[in-house]
């Protein structure tokens, strides 16, 4: 995993980690994964009673209430117990338990231990821990390999497994611990020992099985490094591109009215001319704004790959997605706005709707006619930035549509909401379960304002998140799409997007080169 990234489940350094009866370790209020459990696996499954025991025992004598020195656990019950089975080595393998029980109260003296959501670096790290209900936490020194297995203290069958484990001084313990950073981890758990060395199982490789067998477990994504930057010049991906007409006068009435943002406000007409509206009419319906788009050239729009889909999963037809430039008030048909019918649908061939995973959420939309530029009709400028989004963490984006508000309704004047971009792991810490599964680092993002409610909803995908380079090039450059976000329960049958949660957006910069070939018209001649 990657070494900046955090504890999959919130723990707390109070106690470091508590055991439970039978060799078990707690890793949420919600899960316990143990080594040891065979015949309570079986009894689970016949139907049998199993209690937990954990935390500090009140009476120590109570016999009833009391088991190991541990109290009994508020009589919660066991949900569901998944057997494991991790490989290592050619010949070798565990079994592996992973408990659902019903939420357990924690105190603290009941606290659960992280799962290791850092690097494999064994050699610099001196805080390894054992602990027993009987003898309590114990540090333990780590051996390297030729101290380990130089002297003969472990057999080879053992040596053999040193690709996936940990060597400490000798240990009786089922657990191994990590100390960092005032909070106690669970790395891994023995394998053998020979009287003066324990060899452990890294349970590092296996963390993702962990986690997908748990209803509350997640690991953080891999972040792998950014593609190289594709450098348009300074004459940038389109000519005259990210400039609006009346540029100054209108910075100063977004800046003002921004300043009282708090869900999404009226935009300004003209302030946001390379937004789109995607509407679709097929044979049996007509669904109006139904999502957004971005003009990037004089007959190219760039919006999210889900919105060329109909209802029952099929994709679209070009010719029943409606493209209307130009419009700010949906009901003020009075507008000089400009429609198109498309003439091809370029969906990215790495996206699969039957999936719903959002991975590859993105598509081109091509017109068969030039569009004609106004002070309501430009084009935005392909980003022309380094690539690394830790570049633009914590800065601040804008997102318009005509999505749905706080009550649920959709507006007639083109809304707009200042967000903010978060970097990877504040995205996964803020609903881990969730962006485990549908954030892809360099291939999306999030961003956001949760606090205060803020955030793009059903209706603003396809649309465009942009940035506005004041400092240079005073040019708004197009940076993600919008692409998915949690969502809530609004009443039965009604499910819409919760802003109080970050939402995730299409990372254009991983797709350039994609973006560059199916875009006839872009300025391909200044690209390096």
């Amino acid at each position: 995993m990657e070494p900046k990234g955090n504890p999959s489940v919130d723990c707390f350094p109070q106690n470091g980690w508590c055991l439970l009866g039978l060799w078990s370790s707690l890793v949420s209020d919600k899960t316990i994964i143990s080594d040891y459990g065979y015949y309570l696996h079986d009894a689970h499954k016949e139907g049998k009673e199993i209690k937990i025991y954990a935390g500090k025992c009140e009476d120590e004598n109570d016999e009833q209430n009391c088991f190991g020195k541990r109290g009994l656990s508020q009589n919660k019950k066991v949900l569901n117990i998944k057997k494991l089975e991790l490989k290592h080595g050619r010949f070798y393998s565990e079994m592996f338990f992973v408990w659902q029980i019903e939420k357990l109260d924690l105190t603290p003296n009941l606290q659960p231990a992280c799962l290791w959501n850092w690097d494999n670096t064994n050699d610099e790290l001196e805080n390894y821990y054992a602990s027993d209900y009987e003898q309590g936490r114990r540090k333990l020194d780590f051996l390297p390999e030729q101290r380990c297995y130089g002297e003969e203290r472990i057999e080879k069958r053992e040596c053999d497994l040193y690709g996936n484990a940990i060597c400490t001084s000798f240990d009786l313990s089922k657990y191994l611990f990590i100390e960092r950073e005032k909070r106690f981890y669970l790395r891994a758990m023995r394998a053998a020992d020979s009287g003066s060395a324990t060899t452990w199982l890294d349970l590092l490789p296996f963390l993702n099985e962990i986690t997908s067998a748990s209803v509350d477990l997640a690991s953080m994504p891999k972040i792998p490094k950014a593609k190289s930057k594709k450098d348009f010049g300074s004459n940038q991906s389109f000519a005259n591109c990210g400039r609006r007409s009346g540029e100054r006068r209108r910075k100063r009435e977004a800046e003002k009215a921004l300043a009282l943002v708090t869900n999404g406000e009226n935009t300004v007409r003209g302030q946001h001319p390379w937004h789109a509206s995607l509407s679709r009419e097929t044979e049996t319906e007509r669904v109006a704004d139904s999502c957004g788009a971005t003009l990037i050239s004089k007959k190219v729009l760039v919006t999210a790959a889900h919105c060329l889909f109909d209802v029952d999963g099929s994709s679209l037809n070009a010719r029943h997605v409606d493209v209307t430039l130009g419009m700010h008030n949906r009901s003020n048909l009075q507008e000089n706005r400009q429609k198109f019918t498309a003439a091809s649908l370029v969906i990215h061939p790495g996206y699969n709707h039957s999936k719903v995973d959002f991975k590859d959420d993105i598509a081109l939309v091509i017109l068969a006619e030039e569009v004609n530029f106004n002070d309501f009709v430009r084009p935005i400028c392909l980003w022309n930035d380094d690539y690394d989004l830790n570049k633009i963490a914590n800065k601040s984006v804008m997102v318009v549509g005509w999505g749905f508000t706080l009550d649920h309704e959709q507006p007639e004047i083109l809304q707009k909401a200042k967000l903010k971009v978060v970097s990877y792991e504040d995205c996964f810490e803020s609903k881990s379960k969730f962006f485990s599964k549908y954030m892809r680092p360099t291939e999306n993002f999030c961003a956001g304002i949760p606090q205060a409610q803020t955030s793009a909803c059903k209706g603003d995908s396809g649309g465009g998140l942009t940035f506005y380079d004041r400092d240079d090039t005073k040019r708004h450059f197009l940076r993600g799409v919008v692409s998915a976000s949690p969502g809530k329960r609004i009443t039965p049958n009604f499910r819409s997007c919760d802003p109080a949660h970050y939402a995730l957006y299409t990372d254009v910069t991983n797709y350039m080169d994609w973006i560059v070939e199916n875009t006839p018209d872009i300025n391909v001649q200044i690209i390096s």
